[in-house]
């Protein structure tokens, strides 16, 4: 399950090539612009109907290597030590999880350019919840 704006999801699924009318049954819950997800609901858009024009320097489809993921959590580790550790709100969690959600480079619940899980589980181990780092896509930043 997860938790996004309706626009976001909106733009989610309309990169993948879908409407929302067809991926209502996946809804769970609204409360207002707050929508809850089933994501391993059949209708969930999982994969693309039609592919994207991508700048070329952007239309990677594999995802990194095994090796090249630990380093770059590696580095993101260091740094994020290094920076003292600091961790974004839930809000900002949750504004960057939904922009994740409608980007071209994610893959499988990944990112394909840095190979960084996409996911607000508990713990929060992930770039998401670093208020030190960024998309290496630009589409997020640090917060301070």
């Amino acid at each position: 399950m997860i938790t996004c704006l309706r626009n976001h999801f909106e733009q989610f699924c309309s990169s993948r090539g879908y409407t929302l009318d067809e991926v209502l049954p996946c809804v769970v819950s609204r409360n207002g612009e707050v929508w809850t997800i089933d994501v391993e609901h059949s209708a969930y858009p999982r994969i693309r109907r039609r592919p994207e024009i991508t700048a070329p320097d952007l239309a990677r489809t594999d995802a990194p290597s095994f090796l090249t993921k630990v380093k770059n959590f590696a580095s993101a580790a260091v740094q994020h030590v290094a920076a003292g550790m600091p961790m974004a709100s839930d809000e900002e969690i949750i504004r960057r999880h939904d922009i994740c959600l409608t980007c071209e480079h994610l893959q499988n619940d990944a990112c394909i350019l840095c190979g960084c899980p996409v996911s607000r589980a508990a713990g929060y181990v992930s770039k998401l919840s670093w208020a030190d780092q960024s998309c290496p896509a630009g589409k997020w930043g640090p917060v301070s």
